[in-house]
């Protein structure tokens, strides 16, 4: 993965991961100091909208780095990382499809449906990209050369 890819990665992963845990906080962790208020905190329906607005910038990261980091990855059998790289794959579908489902869902049964699988694969997400990236790099030896950029 180059390190412009690298960057947009964990950028975008940041924002979208740290407005969700947030905007988490204030809904379920938040008691209003009005009765009365709809919305637990001043700035929850801000923080949602933020969410909402960087979501597609890990959407845009995981295609921007499909064909050169992924795609290759799976086509070779590359085995380095390859088990949480899996698992992102695996979430990564579920996570954003359960994501614009919550913004469309009128029914509450749908919607509940949707906030549980995205809360489990945002969730899972979210910590298998951080042990993705707190593994070490591959040492170039044999078939690492084929992926010079990586770390």
């Amino acid at each position: 993965m180059t390190g412009p890819e690298r960057a947009l990665h964990h950028a975008s992963n940041v924002l979208v991961a740290g407005t969700g845990l947030v905007y988490a906080w204030m809904i379920y962790l938040v008691t209003p100091e009005d009765p009365f208020a709809l919305a637990n905190h001043p700035w929850q329906p801000e923080l949602q909208s933020a969410h909402i607005l960087f979501a597609p910038l890990v959407v845009f990261a995981v295609g921007y780095s499909w064909q050169s980091h992924v795609w290759m990855r799976l086509r070779f059998r590359f085995p380095h990382k390859r088990r949480t790289g899996l698992c992102l794959f695996a979430l990564f579908l579920p996570m954003v499809v359960s994501g614009y489902g919550l913004q469309v869902a009128v029914n509450e049964t749908v919607h509940a449906t949707w906030l549980w699988m995205h809360w489990i694969s945002s969730g899972l997400w979210i910590l298998f990209y951080l042990i993705h990236w707190m593994l070490p790099g591959p040492q170039l030896e044999g078939t690492d050369l084929c992926f010079p950029d990586d770390d």
